[in-house]
């Protein structure tokens, strides 16, 4: 029981060290393919996801649907599948050590994973209802344990971790949006837009508090450390995006949106914070031999309380994007800008570019890259299968290189639904 406390706790300062990720649009494969330059193009239900203000444009779908759509986003910071093929297996030298330790950031080995599904979303005219699912989560390795496995104590003979934090959540997300023609002339028109999002959360965990490390001593390791993870089962809140588009003459379009403009998620069922702790006495071999004392050689323990509920935001984003369309081709262009720095959001800008080209009319190729912000450089590719008011439509993304055995992560979308 003693081991299996120990267990629980170190996994919880490893898979807790999470951060969520509010992932709008990864189950949009027509996004994805274009390196997320949609915020222009976006027409129908997926306008809810982009700028509501695009429902108010003439060229709008007067009715979509989409059966399902779900995407997937899964990528670290550190190695890629050359990597991995490379070590994986093999005797180290010194020499593959430091080139392993070397591309693991200070901040130490991520894992990140996006997940968004969505079913049933639909739009008539000028107004768009979506229901969709969200999760995310980072988990975080710190550096120390690894420079331990490869070099031994001698080199990193003290391990910390104060440093781990971080956030878990999943949400459902109901929306409804409407778009509004504002203006019209002779070559161009200007429509206006805006969305309600009902939020309804599933579950929230987050690591308030952390301290403790593991130390070599000259007879051994010893160690302590303690954790405090708020958690909760459920709760409500609301959201509101406004947006604006623009179309000027030879199909140039423009469209601004911010997104998260408010909101509020009250977090109010099965809400408790967990304390675990752990008491680590000298651990070398001498003790572990002995049976009358290695079971009490790592103490632990864990207390759950219940607290007031709480509330958390969702951050908030401007995106600006430009489009044209010509024949069979189509250009889009985005920046998304974080109003303030999150765990889910950088300031630091993210420039989304891509293409879709239509040889035959059922068709559609994709390419695209985005940059910047806090998710890396992804380079996509997808095609859709349009057959009438019929579409399936897939995609895929490397982060990191175009090459796919030097990619850090790798992301999926597909979806069907009917366009009319």
């Amino acid at each position: 029981m003693k081991n299996l406390k120990l267990a629980i706790i170190i996994s919880a300062i490893i898979a807790l060290a999470a951060c969520p990720l509010f992932a709008w649009g990864e189950s949009n494969p027509r996004a994805m393919a274009i390196g997320g330059a949609y915020t222009a193009l976006a027409l129908g239900l997926e306008a809810s996801a982009y700028n509501p203000a695009n429902l108010g444009l003439s060229k709008n779908h007067s009715f979509s649907i989409d059966l399902f759509s779900v995407g997937v986003n899964l990528k670290n910071n550190s190695f890629s599948l050359n990597d991995y093929n490379t070590y994986t297996g093999q005797f180290l030298n010194e020499d593959d050590k430091n080139a392993i330790l070397e591309k693991i950031p200070a901040e130490g080995l991520q894992l990140n994973l996006l997940t968004e599904a969505a079913g049933l979303s639909f739009s008539v005219g000028r107004l768009a209802f979506n229901f969709r699912g969200l999760g995310a989560s980072r988990i975080n390795l710190e550096k120390d344990p690894m420079e331990l496995l490869l070099f031994g104590n001698a080199v990193i003979p003290d391990i910390n971790l104060n440093n781990t934090h971080g956030e878990a959540w999943a949400i459902g997300d109901g929306s409804i949006s409407y778009g509004h023609p504002l203006q019209k002339w002779e070559s161009g028109e200007m429509a206006i837009g805006a969305s309600f999002h009902y939020l309804y959360g599933i579950v929230n965990q987050k690591i308030t508090h952390a301290e403790g490390g593991i130390v070599t001593t000259d007879s051994g390791f010893v160690g302590d450390g303690s954790m405090v993870v708020r958690s909760a089962m459920g709760g409500s809140g609301v959201a509101f995006d406004l947006g604006m588009s623009m179309v000027f003459a030879d199909n140039w379009i423009f469209s601004a949106c911010w997104q998260n403009i408010y909101s509020k998620l009250n977090w109010s069922k099965d809400t408790e914070e967990l304390l675990l702790t752990f008491d680590m006495q000298t651990i070398n071999y001498d003790n572990l031999a002995d049976t009358t004392i290695n079971d009490s050689l790592i103490k632990s323990s864990d207390t759950t309380y219940s607290i007031p509920s709480f509330s958390t935001t969702i951050p908030s984003v401007v995106k600006l994007g430009i489009a044209r369309s010509y024949e069979k081709l189509t250009w889009a262009l985005d920046w998304e800008q974080g109003t303030s720095p999150g765990v889910s959001q950088s300031v630091n800008p993210r420039i989304s570019s891509g293409i879709e080209y239509n040889p035959v009319g059922f068709l559609p190729l994709r390419a695209g890259i985005s940059f910047g912000g806090n998710r890396g450089t992804l380079y996509s590719t997808g095609f859709g299968l349009h057959f009438g008011p019929y579409q399936l439509d897939l995609a895929i993304a490397n982060n990191g290189s175009i090459l796919p055995n030097k990619t850090k992560g790798i992301a999926f979308s597909c979806a069907m639904g009917l366009r009319f």
